[in-house]
């Protein structure tokens, strides 16, 4: 029985040294993670916005999908919670509106920087930061045009999983971070004279990446595939969300997006759109 009891002791002292080093082991994962969150301040100023329209700035809020993640109101909405990973939440905004006054809210826009400091995860950053001043400040002036939505949202948050799964590469925290906001190529591309690059950069390089490239792994194809489309099958697409074969998407996606989001591109915009992309 001593023995036993002995066995026993040693046995829990062993799980409360292996739980100790587990607990300290997260802690350092967490710090870890939690510096990586972190954006440094620009390193220049990032401008003043001029006075914007709240009525353009809605429809771009639609084209660029803010209506779609934070909900048509903008009040926001869960829109990833997967146990032990994550819970990802597009936060309320006309709630959180007051604490994103112009300086801050191009912060955001420019640098993928939130109010506390913190990176902005899943939004697009790098396409968010190469609209125009024009579109920003439409877009500002419709966010604080809307009226207050009281919805109570839980906060984003990062679990066990997710984190160990930033540490070791599974997800890409990088990819996230904007680029240096006033880089020459950045500069460049937010003062596209093109219409149509400058189109695809802000709306379409959100799924099909920067260079428009896409990401055949995950079913997002090259840009290039706009090239099989005729101009009246281009208009179908962005208009009804149907691909050349008059059917839905591959995966469903595109047609979601199109209708959801681009069928609120101009008829001028969809043609310079087909314009550059052809000439690609």
């Amino acid at each position: 029985m001593v023995a036993m009891k002995r066995w026993l002791r040693r046995g829990l002292m062993g799980l409360g040294g292996l739980a100790l080093l587990l607990g300290m082991a997260y802690a350092g994962l967490y710090l870890y993670i939690e510096r990586a969150l972190r954006v440094p301040p620009p390193s220049v100023a990032l401008g003043q916005l001029p006075a914007g329209d709240a009525g353009e700035g809605a429809r771009l809020a639609r084209i660029f999908g803010c209506s779609g993640c934070h909900a048509p109101d903008l009040g926001g909405e869960v829109f990833v919670d997967i146990p032990n990973v994550a819970r990802l939440v597009a936060p309320n905004l006309t709630r959180l509106r007051g604490d994103y006054e112009p300086a801050a809210f191009l912060r955001l826009m420019r640098a993928a920087t939130k109010a506390d400091g913190r990176l902005a995860l899943v939004m697009p950053n790098k396409a968010h930061q190469r609209l125009t001043d024009r579109q920003l400040a439409d877009l500002f002036a419709y966010l604080h045009s809307v009226p207050l939505v009281d919805r109570e949202l839980p906060s984003s948050r990062l679990r066990p999983l997710g984190r160990l799964g930033i540490a070791m590469g599974e997800y890409d925290l990088e990819e996230m971070h904007a680029d240096a906001p006033e880089s020459p190529v950045v500069i460049a591309d937010r003062n596209e004279t093109d219409p149509g690059r400058h189109l695809a950069l802000v709306a379409c390089s959100e799924c099909h990446g920067i260079n428009f490239a896409g990401f055949p792994e995950d079913g997002s194809p090259p840009l290039l595939v706009a090239r099989a489309y005729s101009d009246a099958e281009f208009v179908r697409l962005m208009r009804e969300g149907l691909t050349k074969a008059g059917s839905e998407s591959a995966s469903g996606l595109m047609s979601q997006v199109a209708r959801a989001r681009f069928a609120h591109l101009t008829d001028e915009e969809i043609a310079a759109l087909k314009s550059f992309l052809d000439r690609r």
